[in-house]
């Protein structure tokens, strides 16, 4: 089985699917070959926060199981200097790397390009012999530095050299592939159709060209009869913008699948070329004039003369996903169920039977030996360690939830998965962090269709999210269960008041600052609270010190009533408790008063004292910046003291 990987920027840009989606076609249908899609963004990404934690598949795809690598590389070189992108792609030397329209200085590399010089000398000379224009500007997106943009300008140059056409230097407009800067730069640089100094202008996609008809049709500017607008990419928006786009087909699809074809033969052995050049040409359509805008239908001329008549398609979402949205309102049910479930052992039973509605054949979850904090400036380095917890395999029948157990422990530098698990089989995967803001627990592996992958990848991450929160959950369940067991099994002498049989004084200090750093090392936020028995020198003084006894017992079966059994309660001293209650928001004081209130006078009843008993309490909240118990006696002993002053004002 020959297992290949594409690494690619994301999923959700138009451009990069359409590149994907000639990668996947050419392996559909094979049986002997894995292929895995792997969206990674760029190291310490920032564009987007937690961007970066895509970055760390990269490490997963590290693994012996790799055989060969295809990179979208100019997906990357719009947000990463090429030189760096390189040095990160180094560490996949050794196996076969095809890269898509930027070759890479990396060991066995080859790669598929477009000429672009072509495709523009043919078409600054149809805009100079066709539509007459003289005056040709050209929005480069140079801002972004990437090789694309800078081939794309030398070309624009070499083209008015051939067709004797003077280089203005003024008439080089800065962009970066965006539309908002190409907006940006007419507000800024012109206020009025007069204004405008060139009858043409050639933008470095369709993006652009597509912002650059809004941004002149505003100043009052007609395209194409005053200014004719060219775009580059034969994209979708090239069609829908009105008036349809002249652009350059440099056929995206092609470029992929010829990736593929590459990928596949170095793998099988066979001597691939170090190149392969994509022809592209000239799509003229109505920006320059030569198919009238009264036309409502997709068609174009070809750089040979050739009229092509299309119907215009309607590119809605039902036109660009089919039937994506039956299966995107499936998932959404599907999330509305696991999103409900705390328990990670049901969390994998509805999974998969949520899975079974679904075209996910294949899923598999891997989380490391830890959960790791990945910050943006870090580098994430694949741990030693790898446990599958969650396997579904509907085609060899496996549903293996290992998670009570531990999970499968495996080698992720030797395999992605355990070798117990067996192979795949064939077919088109994802490859997906588990990862939620700044922490990552592992990966995902998923069996996707051929079709839709897109939509099914997008709601993948937003499954591994739900899982994380179920995860989460379980694990801080699991971990007050054991601090209720170890209240229960705590009845040491040294540890326990004798009188109400909660802890003392060092019992409460010991054990609520271990509560206080498993809180916050779950990131749970809550409270500690100071005590006072009302009046206990008044009592002992009309009753006597035995009834005093028994009302500092009362408030201990208060307190122990009105928080939870993992909440951490101690007597300080005589007539003084603190309480140390994680997930306790200082916004519930006043219910919590109340509740203090009602059960003080049941149990008073209860133990038929000869009064009602009353407390009163100081509250400190606590946070990763305040966490220190002694100080957190403080602050809530200080409220205490506030609450005791009001008290006696009213007496």
């Amino acid at each position: 089985m020959k297992n290949i990987a594409v690494l690619i920027y994301d999923m959700t840009i138009e451009y990069q699917i359409t590149v994907t989606n000639g990668i996947v076609s050419y392996f559909e249908g094979m049986k002997d070959v894995n292929l895995f899609i792997a969206p990674v963004s760029v190291p310490h990404a920032i564009t987007a926060e937690f961007d970066y934690q895509y970055w760390t598949s990269t490490e997963v795809l590290r693994s012996k199981t790799f055989d060969a690598f295809i990179v979208v590389a100019n997906s990357f070189t719009s947000y990463y200097p090429l030189e760096k992108l390189e040095e990160e792609f180094k560490k996949f030397s050794g196996k076969p790397i095809i890269s898509i329209a930027v070759p890479l200085s990396v060991p066995n590399n080859s790669y598929t390009y477009n000429d672009s010089k072509k495709a523009y000398v043919q078409i600054v000379d149809h805009l100079k012999n066709k539509h007459n224009r003289r005056k040709i500007a050209f929005f480069s997106a140079e801002l972004n530095r990437s090789p694309e943009a800078t081939d794309r300008l030398k070309a624009y140059k070499h083209a008015l050299k051939v067709n004797g056409l003077q280089f203005n230097e003024d008439l080089v407009f800065p962009g970066d592939f965006t539309p908002a800067t190409t907006y940006r730069f007419f507000e800024d640089q012109y206020s009025s159709k007069e204004e405008i100094d060139f009858d043409a202008v050639v933008c470095a996609n369709d993006y652009m060209a597509a912002a650059a008809v809004g941004a002149l049709s505003m100043l009052g500017a007609r395209v194409p009869e005053d200014v004719c607008v060219v775009g580059y990419d034969d994209s979708d928006v090239a069609v829908t913008c009105s008036p349809t786009l002249t652009t350059v087909n440099q056929q995206l699809e092609l470029s992929g699948k010829k990736a593929a074809e590459m990928a596949y033969k170095a793998v099988c052995g066979a001597k691939i070329p170090h190149r392969h050049c994509i022809s592209s040409s000239p799509v003229y359509r109505q920006s320059c004039g030569c198919v009238p805008v009264a036309n409502h239908s997709d068609s174009y001329y070809d750089q040979a003369g050739a009229y092509v008549d299309k119907p215009k398609t309607s590119y809605n979402v039902l036109n660009i996903f089919g039937n994506a949205l039956n299966d995107m309102a499936s998932i959404y049910h599907m999330l509305n169920m696991t999103e409900s479930i705390s328990d990670i052992n049901d969390y994998f039973s509805s999974f998969i039977k949520n899975l079974k509605l679904q075209y996910f054949r294949i899923c598999a979850i891997c989380l490391y030996d830890k959960v790791y904090k990945v910050a943006p400036e870090d580098d994430f380095v694949l741990p030693k360690e790898a446990r599958l917890i969650f396997y579904y395999n509907e085609y060899k029948n496996i549903e293996r939830n290992c998670y009570n157990e531990g999970g499968m422990k495996f080698s992720p530098y030797e395999s992605i998965m355990p070798p117990e698990a067996g192979d795949f089989d064939g077919g088109l995967f994802y490859v997906l962090p588990v990862s939620l803001r700044d922490m990552n627990y592992g990966y995902v592996l998923c069996r996707l269709p051929f079709y839709h992958y897109t939509v099914y990848a997008i709601f993948l991450k937003l499954l591994t999210n739900s899982f994380i929160h179920c995860y989460e959950y379980s694990k801080k369940t699991n971990q007050n269960e054991k601090l209720e067991e170890l209240n229960q099994e705590l009845s040491v002498q040294s540890r326990t008041d004798e009188l109400t049989k909660i802890f003392n004084r060092r019992g409460f200090m010991e054990y609520a600052q271990r509560l206080l750093d498993l809180s916050i090392v779950t990131g749970a936020k809550g409270s500690v609270f100071f005590f006072d028995l009302d009046g206990l020198k008044r009592i002992n003084d009309t009753w006597g010190h035995k009834t005093g006894d028994i009302a500092i017992q009362t408030c201990a079966d208060v307190l122990k009533e009105a928080f939870h059994k993992s909440d951490i309660i101690g007597r300080l001293s005589g007539d003084e408790f603190a309480v140390t209650a994680p997930g306790f928001e200082k916004v519930n004081e006043d219910l919590l008063r109340l509740r203090i209130q009602s059960l003080c006078a049941k149990h008073s009843k209860r133990r038929k004292l000869p009064f009602t008993l009353s407390v009163s309490f100081g509250i400190a909240e606590f946070s990763s910046q305040f966490s220190e118990l002694t100080e957190l006696l403080i602050q809530a002993d200080k409220e205490l003291y506030k609450e005791k002053k009001i008290k006696h004002s009213q007496s």
